[in-house]
């Protein structure tokens, strides 16, 4: 009876084929790689986790950054002539004292305009402190990017479209045409045409 046990144990060994153990082994393979890609995808996943937390943290810092820069420009704009105001406010002061002196009982013309002329030059000084200064316009070549004709002036004494008249002085803030300076622009007379023939005598 033992040796029929062990024929049939031989037997039973024998019938497993070799493509058997393959796909056996195969499976065990395929589960191993299962497990490795499981765990690569569990990893990027936590990676993009991380990337997505970052972008978030710095567009929330890129977007209160911007917030704070127009904030910042906001009061920059409010308050970038404060200087300017400041020393306009002296000029103002010795206007008043001008105008203040002029009341009084007594003041003389020349007082008066010597302090106006006073106050005048001032108030240049304090502009072109700031970039603010008049250009030359009489004499010039009119310039249209410079220039603004308000009237033709008929002369031959300069070349046509020359300022020959400037009624309002123009001002350059730095190297840019804060405004136009009105001017009058002359223009060549008109020459009469004479018939030759009609000057001369008619014999007779």
């Amino acid at each position: 009876m033992s040796g029929e046990l062990d024929d049939v144990r031989e037997e039973g060994l024998e019938g497993v084929s070799p493509e058997t153990e393959q796909e056996n082994a195969a499976r065990a393979g395929s589960s191993d790689e299962v497990r490795r890609l499981t765990q690569e995808l569990e990893q990027k996943t936590r990676e993009a986790a991380e990337a997505n937390e970052k972008y978030l943290r710095a567009a929330a810092d890129f977007d209160n950054f911007r917030k704070r820069m127009q904030r910042d420009l906001v009061e920059f704009r409010r308050y970038a002539n404060e200087q300017l105001v400041l020393d306009l406010l002296s000029v103002v002061d010795h206007l008043g004292f001008a105008i203040q002196h002029a009341g009084e009982k007594g003041q003389a013309v020349q007082g008066m305009q010597q302090g106006v002329e006073l106050v005048y030059k001032q108030f240049r000084d304090v502009l072109e402190k700031f970039g603010v200064k008049p250009f030359a316009a009489e004499g010039e070549p009119f310039d249209p990017a410079k220039h603004e004709a308000m009237m033709q002036v008929v002369t031959g004494d300069v070349p046509e479209n020359t300022v020959v008249q400037v009624m309002q002085e123009g001002y350059l803030y730095h190297e840019k045409v804060l405004r136009h300076a009105k001017v009058g622009v002359s223009k060549k007379p008109a020459i009469e045409t004479h018939n030759k023939k009609n000057d001369e005598p008619v014999n007779g």
